[in-house]
Parts: structure tokens; C-alpha cells; sequence
């Protein structure tokens, strides 16, 4: 079959031919992969530097594709199926023309869902639907959502508003791209020099929760944007870690940070939120731009996943 083959750490991957994959037996599946999405994860992982340790080179990248099963149980199926692809050795990924993995991965993708927007909105539709839900958003709170302009920051405006929030502001560092991201919220606030809560001022004032896949130099400037008694909800730290704030800010206006990662959520969970964001996607509710790529340009699409393009990536085979 053809694939993507990682064989260096932090490089790009190389188009190649591979043998396919062991046949279907037990609980395995080989799906025909029709899509795969592109994660800042896989960028991560083949960098070498993952807290799980290292890949096994060469290795298949992609932990999330949509494809069809054509061997083991279910034949026929369309489903959203994952794997822990560079994170266990021996275990490729989705950026090839077949993928072979557990049954119990796969999800089934509804069939008015086409297999590019069901890959899209896998790992960030979820990611924001549990992240959400952890926080405990309700009816009408104010969000404000850094990293708006990015694939998950778009699912989160979307989300919030569908779970009835009342004002949800959009704050990212490419103006451009925020303006794109208006229509979706209530107002947009720059992370520059300005304060967010000196913006949030003239867009309705401090909010109930806070989004962050930044952090960075952003979260204390974000930290003082909550009402008493807010959230915090961290699900990233693309701006960089280790900053420092005030922790009397915590205590003062009785603040509950709360850290979110898919890595952790329960299988279960999982498949209960992707049937949720699925049925989203499906009626039209849940929607994210989307850069398509052939499985011949899959140089080209890692190299603008790494650069953060503010959407969402998909290879097809």
C-alpha cells in the first residue's frame, strides 16, 4: 500500500510504499481510510519529544482516520477510528491507504456525514464537547475562547453557543484570522499589548469561563478577565509553558483552574461524544474550515499543520 512513513525524528514524512498491514484476526479491523485529520498530537509525537517517550522509527503517523471496514467484524462499516500510532511500538497510523486497528476504536460515522468533515471534527469536536463539560458550562454564562481562530478554539465558540452561553468572545493573535471567526461569537479581543480584561471592557465586561489552549504569556492577562467565583479551563499551552501568575488572584476571587486533556477521558466517553459532535456536524450545527490534501502532497500537509494554519487538515488516500 502506499503511506506517509515517519523515519526521522522532527522531520517531515516521506510518501512511500509499505507492505499492508497483517490480516484482520480477533477484535482487529482493516479499514480503508477514505480521510485522515492531521493533529498538533502527531506533530508532537514525531518530534521524539511526547511525555510517552519516543516512537519506534519508521512508523505510519495520524492517530485519528474515517474509513470503511473491509476485513474483521462490521464489514461494511463506515467508522471514525483512532490509534495510538508513534505512542505504542508497532502501531501505524492513518495516513496510508489502510489502517489496522481494534474493533472497539471505531466509531460508526452517520451517513450524511461525509468522510472529510467526520475526520475534521474527531479529536477537536471531541476535545471541546468533554473539555466543556468538565467545566460545567450552563446556559447563559460568558466565555471567552483563546485560540479562537484555531481548528479547537472554532469547536469551542460553537459548542458554548449551542450549550446556550449567552456572549462568548473570540481572542487569538492574527486579527485576520479572528475576523473570519466573528460571525461565530460576540466580539473578538487581539492577545497583544492591550489587556484582554481592558478589551473585554467594551465587550461586555469580566466572563464566567475562560478556554485556553494558549497560555503562554496570555494567562495571566485571561486569569484576571473571570467574575468571581469563575472557571478556568486550560486544554493546551500552544504560546508556551511555565507562567508565572498571581496565585492570590485564586484565592481572592475564589477561581477553579481546571486542566483538560483527550489523553485522559474514558473510551466510553469518547465514543459518546463523537456520536454527539458527529450528529452536530451531520445537521450542519457544528462546522470547521478544512484543508484538503492528497495522500501524494502528505509532505506539504504536515508542513502546514506544523505551521498552525488555523484549519483543520485532512489527507485523502
Amino acid at each position: 500500500m502506499k503511506a506517509a512513513v515517519i523515519d526521522t525524528f522532527g522531520a517531515t514524512p516521506r510518501v512511500t510504499k509499505c507492505p499492508d498491514p497483517s490480516p484482520a484476526t480477533g477484535t482487529m479491523v482493516l479499514v480503508k481510510v477514505e480521510a485522515a485529520a492531521l493533529n498538533p498530537l502527531d506533530v508532537h509525537i514525531a518530534s521524539g519529544h511526547h511525555r510517552a517517550g519516543p516512537p519506534k522509527l519508521p512508523y505510519i503517523p495520524a492517530i485519528e482516520a474515517v474509513g470503511t471496514i473491509v476485513a474483521g467484524p462490521d464489514q461494511g462499516l463506515r467508522v471514525r477510528a483512532m490509534a495510538p500510532a508513534g505512542l505504542v511500538p508497532g502501531v501505524d497510523g492513518g495516513l496510508a491507504e489502510f489502517l489496522l486497528t481494534d474493533r472497539a476504536t471505531c466509531i460508526p460515522v452517520p451517513e450524511e456525514l461525509d468522510s472529510v468533515a467526520a475526520a475534521a471534527i474527531g479529536a477537536v469536536g471531541t476535545s471541546a464537547d468533554l473539555s466543556l463539560r468538565k467545566a460545567g458550562i450552563q446556559a447563559g454564562e460568558a466565555v471567552l475562547v483563546l485560540g479562537a481562530s484555531g481548528p479547537l478554539g472554532t469547536a469551542v465558540i460553537q459548542l458554548a453557543r449551542l450549550a446556550g452561553a449567552k456572549r462568548v468572545i473570540a481572542a487569538g493573535r492574527d486579527p485576520e484570522r479572528l475576523a473570519h471567526v466573528f460571525p461565530a461569537a460576540d466580539g473578538v479581543a487581539v492577545l497583544g499589548e492591550i489587556p484582554l480584561s481592558e478589551q473585554l471592557a467594551s465587550l461586555g465586561g469580566p466572563v464566567d469561563l475562560v478556554v485556553d489552549s494558549v497560555w503562554g504569556p496570555w494567562a495571566e492577562s485571561a486569569l484576571a478577565c473571570l467574575k468571581p467565583g469563575g472557571r478556568y479551563l486550560n486544554v493546551g499551552a500552544a504560546g508556551g509553558d511555565g507562567t508565572p501568575f498571581h496565585v492570590e488572584w485564586l484565592r481572592a476571587a475564589q477561581l477553579t483552574l481546571i486542566g483538560f486533556s483527550a489523553t485522559r477521558a474514558a473510551p466510553a466517553d469518547i465514543i459518546a461524544s463523537y456520536g454527539h459532535v458527529a450528529a452536530l456536524a451531520a445537521a450542519g450545527s457544528l462546522t470547521l474550515p478544512t484543508a484538503t490534501y492528497s495522500l501524494e502532497e502528505a509532505t506539504r500537509a504536515w508542513e502546514a499543520q506544523v505551521s498552525s494554519p488555523g484549519k483543520k487538515i485532512v489527507v485523502i488516500p
